[in-house]
C-alpha cells in the first residue's frame, strides 16, 4: 500500500496482524456476536427492561445481510 504518510502502511499491516484482515466488519451478520453481547448487557444492567433479540431491534430487511 503506497500512502503520502510513510507511517500509514505500517499502522494498516499491525492493524490487520492483530484484529485480522476484516477489521472493520459490516453488516449485522458479520457483528452478530458482538450485536448479541450489547443486547444482552443491556438486560443484565437493567438499562432494557428484557433481553432483546437482534430480530427485536432491527428490521427484517436488515437481517438478510
Amino acid at each position: 500500500m503506497d500512502t503520502m504518510f510513510p507511517w500509514f502502511s505500517q499502522l494498516i499491516e499491525e492493524n490487520i496482524s492483530v484484529l485480522g484482515q476484516d477489521w472493520w466488519p459490516y453488516g449485522i451478520g458479520a457483528n452478530r456476536k458482538a450485536l448479541e453481547s450489547v443486547l444482552r448487557y443491556h438486560a443484565e444492567q437493567g438499562i432494557t427492561d428484557r433481553h432483546f433479540s437482534i430480530e427485536d431491534v432491527f428490521v427484517p430487511e436488515l437481517l438478510v445481510w
